[in-house]
C-alpha cells in the first residue's frame, strides 16, 4: 500500500473500462477522483485538481487523441503519463515516444502490471524531478559565481561555460560548445608569450603535476588584449569513470592591482614609521638652522645676502618636506567632521583656478543631494591643492580640469576586493594633459617619486594624497595614457 494517497487522473471514453480502472487503482490504495471521457475534460480536470499521475488511453473519441492531451498536460503541468491501450500501430507508437511516457498498460489491464507500472512511474517522476531541481541548482550556481568555469569532456572538447567565463574567452556557450578547450581558452606562457602547454590536455593525458593551483598565463581572448588568468583545472569524476576536466579560471588584473596598492599601503606605513623616528630631530635643526640664516639675511647685503636667502629658502623646503613627513606618521592632528564634500569643492573653486592660472579651464560637475563622508577638511583639501599642482604640472600648454562628484553603491558581488560594500562619494579629478605610460602609472603613489618634467617639486604630493585617503577609509586610483590626460578616483564612505 503507498505510503501517501497519490492522486491519479482516469482517461478513457469507455465508461464501464474506466469505472473498471478506477476500482482497480482504487483498491490498491491510489485516489481516482475524476475519470475523464474525452481529452478537453482531462486538461479541464487537471487544471482544476492536481493529480500525480494520468492513465490516459490512447485512442480517444473526438478531435483530440491521448496523445495530444498527453503532450499539452505533460508541457503545461509537468504530470507523468502511463498510456493504457489494446492495440496500437507503429506510427501511433512513434508519436506516442515522442511525448516522453512513463509507461505502456496493455488492455485488458491485471492488477499486478497496473501497480508495478504505477510505482515505477511515480518514482520515476520524482527522480526526473529531483534532477531538474538539482541541475537548476548547479546552474544557477555556475551562472553566478564569480569565477569563470568551463567544463569539458573526456576527449577535450567543451561542455558549458558559464557567463563569466564567455564574457573572459569571448566564446558564447552554444558556439563554444563541442569546440577543443585550446580553441575557446588558448593560453600562452606569461614570460615568453609563446603558446603553453594546455591543462586541460596535460590532465587528460594524466601527465604529473597537470591538477595543481595557482598557475598563471596569458589569455589570447577573441578581439582582446591579452590578460593575465590564474588557471587551475581538475578531474570531473563519476567513480572510476572520467567524464572530463572543470577548469576556473580567473583575471588576474583585479587581483594584482589590489596587490600593488597594498604594497603602497604597506610603503607608506614603512615611511610613516621611520618619519616617526626623524621629524622631531630635524624639526629641531631645521629650526636652528632658519633662525641663523634670518639673522644673516638681516645683517648681510650683496652677493653675500642672495647666498644667505639661498640657505634660508632650502631650509623652508626642507621644513616643508618634514611638515609632509609628519603628515604621513599620522603625527598631524586630524579633526574630522561630517562634510559635505560638494560644498568642499565649491569653498576651493577660486583658489584651484587660481592656482590653474591662465590658459586653464576648470569644470565641475556635482551630483546634487550627495551623503555626508566624515573627514579632516584641511587634509581634503591638501588632497586637492596637490592634484590641482598634478594637474598643471601635466598641462604646461593649458588644458581642462574637470572635478566630478557622484555617490556610489560598491556591492558584496564586487570582484575587486579594494573597497568593503557599502555606500561610498566618488570624487574624481581628471586633466586632458599630457598622460603618463604603464611604467610611471605603477610607481605614481611612491614617496619622491616625481613627474614633473622640469625636475621641481618634493615628490611628496601625490604619496601625502595617498595616506590622507586610506586614512579616512578610503582608496584613491589612477588611469591614464600618454597624451590621453589622467584621471584620479578617490571613494571615501558615505556616513550611516
Amino acid at each position: 500500500m503507498p505510503s501517501e494517497k497519490k492522486q491519479i487522473l482516469v482517461v478513457e471514453d469507455e465508461v464501464v473500462i474506466g469505472a473498471d480502472i478506477q476500482n482497480q487503482l482504487e483498491g490498491l490504495g491510489y485516489s481516482v477522483p475524476v475519470v475523464a471521457a474525452s481529452g478537453p475534460e482531462a486538461i479541464r480536470a487537471a487544471r482544476q485538481q492536481p493529480c500525480d499521475l494520468v492513465l490516459m488511453d490512447i485512442r480517444l473519441r473526438g478531435e483530440m487523441d491521448g496523445i495530444e492531451t498527453a503532450e499539452i498536460l505533460k508541457s503545461e503541468l509537468d504530470i507523468p503519463v502511463i498510456y493504457v491501450t489494446a492495440y496500437a500501430d507503429w506510427e501511433t507508437v512513434q508519436r506516442a515516444k515522442l511525448t516522453g511516457p512513463h509507461g505502456y498498460i496493455m488492455k485488458p489491464l491485471r492488477e499486478a502490471e497496473v501497480r508495478s507500472a504505477v510505482e515505477i512511474a511515480l518514482h520515476r517522476h520524482e527522480l526526473e524531478t529531483n534532477l531538474r531541481i538539482n541541475e537548476a541548482w548547479l546552474s544557477n550556481i555556475l551562472r553566478n559565481i564569480g569565477e569563470a568555469v568551463m567544463v569539458t569532456d573526456a576527449n577535450g572538447e567543451v561542455e558549458l561555460l558559464n557567463p563569466v567565463a564567455e564574457d573572459l574567452t569571448g566564446w558564447l556557450a552554444e558556439d563554444a560548445h563541442g569546440r577543443p578547450a585550446c580553441e575557446v581558452l588558448p593560453l600562452l606562457d606569461e614570460a615568453t608569450g609563446q603558446q603553453a602547454a594546455h591543462p586541460v590536455l596535460r590532465l587528460l593525458a594524466r601527465e604529473r603535476g597537470a591538477e595543481r593551483e595557482g598557475q598563471s598565463y596569458l589569455l589570447a581572448a577573441r578581439d582582446r588584449a591579452h590578460m593575465p588568468v590564474e588557471v587551475r583545472c581538475f578531474e570531473n569524476r563519476a567513480g572510476n569513470y572520467l567524464l572530463g576536466t572543470i577548469v576556473v579560471f580567473r583575471d588576474l588584473i583585479a587581483r594584482r592591482a589590489m596587490e600593488q596598492r597594498l604594497r603602497q599601503a604597506d610603503t607608506m606605513a614603512a615611511i610613516g614609521r621611520l618619519s616617526r623616528g626623524l621629524a622631531h630631530d630635524f624639526n629641531n635643526q631645521l629650526t636652528v638652522m632658519l633662525g641663523y640664516a634670518r639673522v644673516l639675511c638681516e645683517n648681510l647685503t650683496g652677493r653675500s645676502l642672495k647666498d644667505a636667502e639661498g640657505v634660508r629658502k632650502a631650509a623652508e623646503v626642507a621644513a616643508s618636506m618634514t611638515r609632509q613627513l609628519v603628515s604621513m606618521s599620522r603625527e598631524e592632528a586630524a579633526h574630522p567632521e561630517p562634510l559635505d564634500l560638494n560644498d568642499l569643492v565649491r569653498e576651493m573653486q577660486g583658489m584651484i583656478a587660481h592656482t590653474l592660472g591662465k590658459g586653464h579651464e576648470l569644470v565641475l560637475d556635482l551630483a546634487p543631494q550627495l551623503g555626508r563622508i566624515r573627514a579632516d577638511r584641511d587634509q581634503l583639501k591638501r588632497v586637492l591643492v596637490n592634484l590641482t599642482f598634478n594637474a598643471c604640472d601635466a598641462m604646461p600648454r593649458g588644458g581642462v580640469m574637470k572635478i566630478e562628484t557622484v555617490e556610489i553603491v560598491v556591492p558584496e558581488s564586487d570582484g575587486t576586493g579594494t573597497q568593503p560594500a557599502g555606500r561610498y562619494v566618488q570624487l574624481r579629478l581628471s586633466d586632458s594633459g599630457d598622460g603618463m605610460n604603464e611604467k610611471t602609472l605603477a610607481h605614481i603613489f611612491e614617496p619622491f617619486f616625481t613627474t614633473k618634467s622640469r625636475g621641481t617639486g618634493t615628490g611628496l604630493g601625490l604619496a601625502v594624497v595617498h595616506g590622507i585617503i586610506t586614512q579616512h577609509r578610503g582608496c584613491i586610483t589612477v588611469a591614464s595614457e600618454e597624451n590621453q590626460g589622467t584621471t584620479f578616483t578617490i571613494l571615501l564612505p558615505v556616513l550611516a
